[in-house]
């Protein structure tokens, strides 16, 4: 990818996350860029072919980091759980606008397209629903449905990138730590100790749009 195309997909990630796709018109995304709206068509057809791949590259950067960070040597679900929880809360706070996007634009998809991202999306949703049965095989975790728990625990930890402001009283480590002791708690596991604070007000902004993952 050569820094043109770098600054597309830059640009649209901006425009798209903070005013929606449906906002974002080419000429505005060509100024953005800092190039000619000719020269867009060099590199994408049209605003759909963009979104498509700024989705699925968000979907693919999440299992790479949790490939990265996922703990190599044998431990149990819950410790395992853990460490998903700070891989998926840490990504999401240090890329909200590609958050926002991931996750709000489906609707904006063509058919054909969005069948290519819940294949990318399910391939995550598949780690963290491992991760749960192996729980539940294990005794470590108390879950019934590991399929639906995964999608329902996707959606919690996605929504942290609604609320969260670099500025606030939270930090990503503060974060982190209430979602874990929350997901611990609702699976039957061990608590993890610390300070008790209160949970950050939502910002009522376009960010505050409820997030779901659909079948």
């Amino acid at each position: 990818m050569n820094m043109t195309e770098n600054n597309i997909r830059l640009a649209a990630i901006k425009l798209i996350s903070r005013n929606g796709y449906g906002s974002m018109s080419l000429r505005q995304l060509a100024t953005e860029a800092g190039i000619n709206a000719s020269t867009l068509y060099l590199y994408y057809k049209g605003k759909n072919e963009l979104l498509v791949e700024l989705i699925l590259e968000y979907f693919q950067g999440l299992s790479r980091e949790w490939t990265r960070r996922r703990p190599k040597k044998a431990v149990t679900a819950d410790v395992k759980l853990l460490a998903f929880i700070a891989c998926h809360v840490r990504y999401h706070l240090e890329h909200q606008d590609e958050a926002m996007l991931g996750n709000l634009e489906f609707r904006s998809l063509a058919e054909e397209d969005l069948e290519q991202v819940r294949q990318a999306r399910r391939l995550y949703l598949k780690a963290l629903q491992e991760v749960l049965e192996q729980g539940v095989k294990e005794g470590s975790l108390s879950c019934a449905e590991p399929k639906l728990m995964a999608r329902t625990l996707f959606n919690m930890l996605t929504h942290a990138c609604v609320w969260y402001q670099d500025n606030g009283r939270w930090g990503i480590d503060d974060v982190i730590r209430h979602y874990s002791e929350l997901v611990l708690k609702m699976l039957g596991a061990t608590p993890i100790t610390s300070p008790r604070v209160a949970v950050p007000r939502a910002v009522l902004t376009r960010r505050a749009v409820p997030m779901e993952v659909r079948p």
